[in-house]
């Protein structure tokens, strides 16, 4: 976790370690966030380029629930 919040820069790595819990797992969670409305957005993106082109009528992908809350 605190690699992924320092980016894997070992310098700030060690910054990012003295910081209160409970500020690393906000930015933690925000990181999370932005990672799944990226990945969100690249699979409705692919959906509404094949859909229309599909025989059969398919849903669009499901909102990830770390994003259904915000």
């Amino acid at each position: 976790m605190i690699r992924g919040v320092a980016r894997n820069d070992p310098r700030l790595c060690h910054e990012v370690f003295e910081w209160p819990l409970r500020d690393l797992l906000l930015v933690y969670l925000e990181k999370l966030k932005e990672q799944a409305r990226r990945w969100y957005e690249v699979e409705v993106l692919v959906w509404s380029a094949l859909a229309p082109h599909q025989k059969k009528k398919t849903d669009p992908p499901a909102v990830p629930r770390v994003l259904r809350g915000s």
